[in-house]
């Protein structure tokens, strides 16, 4: 798998057995992730089926440090948060983030517009809570990207990979590369979008305007002058059945920088040139669909690339 450019994940369980009634990891963590190293495991998913949730703050610790101990550098994901959805008031992100690279906190994705938008709604909803304890090193988790499976339309698809790209969400491919459509295969290799995504500042985009068919988001990117930054917005139409007529003064999503923005849309190359904060942004959104724009601040664009401190450079690169 390595020689084909790819790596290596692996699915396992902190309980008695995985959801799928498969040996779990109670009882044998510091064996099961020695064998993992020794596998050459890139990638750990562990589940919490069949094991009392009081027991998942230390179990997922131990899990943690004995992935360490291994040496090998192996990326962990939980899904801790996600057995305490109905008891919110238990769910520690700061404790969370000390032991997971990432972890999942609602219900499984699937191949459904229905199952996307329930996300995106749970993730709106709860964004106060999510945006404070996501970065470099420590990730909200909305789950797999379901672009090019069964049900899911290219607009559809689009907006996953908007959305997901401004909450600097892990972009973790659910289809089968042998089979994807070439329409799809594209959506999934935009360079500029996955640049959005990739962001060394990993900030978790904002919703910043909401009515009931458009959703606004904003996002903080690269190059920045060290007071303003460059910023990502996406323009999300909940409607199925109507395009939407979208404007909106760049001022009044935070876009204030008086020396204004060079505005490019990412998905269809469209160029909008140089707008400042009382300038409008007009854009006509297709049913399901999402505008994704990159607005770059004036001032960064004929200067040397902003450097990350090590500090953040360090946590970006935290396995």
């Amino acid at each position: 798998m390595h020689d084909r450019g790819l790596n290596f994940g692996i699915y396992e369980d902190y309980g008695t057995k995985t959801c799928g009634g498969f040996p779990g990891s109670y009882g044998y963590v510091e064996k099961d992730a020695q064998t993992f190293a020794e596998w050459d495991v890139d990638y750990l998913k562990l589940d919490g089926c069949n094991i009392d949730e009081e027991k998942m703050p230390a179990g997922y610790a131990q899990m943690e440090r004995a992935l360490n101990a291994t040496g090998r550098q192996i990326v962990y994901s939980c899904s801790w948060p996600a057995y305490l959805i109905d008891h919110p008031e238990k769910v520690d992100y700061k404790l969370i983030g000390k032991s997971c690279n990432l972890w999942r906190n609602f219900d499984d994705i699937n191949s459904s517009w229905g199952s996307i938008r329930s996300i995106i709604d749970y993730y709106d909803h709860n964004q106060d809570k999510h945006i404070p304890s996501h970065g470099p090193g420590h990730w909200h988790d909305p789950d797999m990207l379901v672009i090019g499976n069964s049900g899911i339309t290219e607009d559809m698809a689009i907006t996953q990979m908007s959305i997901w790209s401004i909450w600097s969400a892990p972009l973790i491919m659910s289809n089968d590369l042998r089979t994807i459509a070439p329409k799809f295969a594209q959506i999934l290799q935009n360079r500029d979008v996955i640049a959005i995504n990739q962001d060394p500042l990993g900030i978790m985009g904002r919703l910043v305007a909401n009515t009931t068919d458009i959703g606004v988001y904003a996002k903080q990117v690269l190059p920045g002058d060290g007071q303003s930054y460059s910023y990502a917005v996406a323009v999300f139409n909940r409607n199925t059945n109507y395009a939407q007529d979208v404007s909106f003064y760049l001022k009044d999503i935070g876009l204030k920088s008086s020396s204004g923005y060079l505005v490019e849309d990412l998905w269809d190359g469209v160029k909008y040139g140089i707008l400042r904060p009382d300038d409008k942004f007009s854009t006509r959104v297709r049913p399901t669909s999402t505008t994704l724009i990159k607005a770059t601040l004036v001032d960064t664009i004929h200067k040397k690339p902003q450097l990350l401190s090590n500090s953040v450079r360090s946590a970006y690169n935290r396995v």
